[in-house]
């Protein structure tokens, strides 16, 4: 199974900035920029074979290597991704993670990948639970959703069968746009989805099958323990949590 990182940046990302850089991939954690912590638990994972690295390539060029590859950001998300799937074989599914889950480990990308082996889906996206979330982050914040089995966020490592990278990228594209308000969301998916999910009585097989009908393949939401999947740093508190973790590392 192949690799990808996206590491683009945004031009708004002043969390970034504080933090003298232009890329929040580059901020430094334990001696080392923070995509080299991801990079190095997918070098290390016993499933993963080649990596494309989507960013800033002259910043990065120290990690280029025979498996290691590395595009240009192209200033789009959703652009970054296809770019890279088109650069990728077209018959196998690819491990799609963004640079800012340093606590990300080989063994935790690994089992997660594991799980994944003989299910059935064109789309497959972690959820964590709130509570395995507080239990080994507490105080951490997030944006959750409650559905019928619990309350859940969403994770920063998808797999996606290339074969419909193409046409998912438009609706995608809205999807990340609000990926973290539920009521966004909730608003593109229609009222009666909303309603249901602002009360709490979505399944996970209700949201699977209306995701499934808007991105016309078929998604799957994964249940995962490994709250290191969810944990992106966007603010200081993450920041500060990651490098006390990681000091050392």
């Amino acid at each position: 199974m192949n690799a990808i990182i996206l590491a683009g940046a945004s031009s708004q990302d002043g969390f970034a900035r504080r933090h003298g850089t232009n890329n929040k991939a580059l901020i430094p954690i334990g001696g080392k920029p923070m995509f080299a912590h991801v990079l190095g638990a997918l070098l290390d994972s016993q499933i993963i074979q080649n990596i494309i690295g989507v960013g800033p390539v002259t910043e990065l060029k120290e990690f280029c290597t025979p498996r290691v590859t590395l595009i240009e950001d192209k200033g789009d998300m959703v652009e970054n991704c296809l770019a890279a799937v088109r650069s990728l074989p077209p018959c196998e599914r690819v491990v799609v993670v963004t640079s800012d889950i340093p606590m990300i480990t080989p063994r935790v990308l690994d089992s997660y990948l594991t799980s994944l082996i003989g299910r059935e889906g064109d789309f497959f996206y972690p959820i964590i639970s709130k509570e395995v979330n507080e239990l080994q982050y507490p105080g951490v914040k997030r944006t959750y959703a409650t559905l019928r089995e619990g309350t859940f966020t969403g994770g920063n490592m998808s797999v996606v069968n290339p074969a419909v990278a193409e046409r998912l990228g438009s609706r995608i594209r809205e999807f990340v746009a609000l990926r973290k308000s539920v009521l966004g969301l909730g608003t593109l998916i229609g009222p009666k989805f909303l309603f249901k999910l602002l009360a709490g009585q979505l399944s996970i097989a209700e949201v699977e099958q209306r995701m499934s009908e808007l991105l016309g393949c078929r998604c799957v939401a994964v249940i995962c323990p490994y709250p290191e999947i969810g944990t992106d740093i966007d603010k200081d508190s993450d920041l500060d949590i990651a490098r006390r973790i990681l000091a050392g590392a």
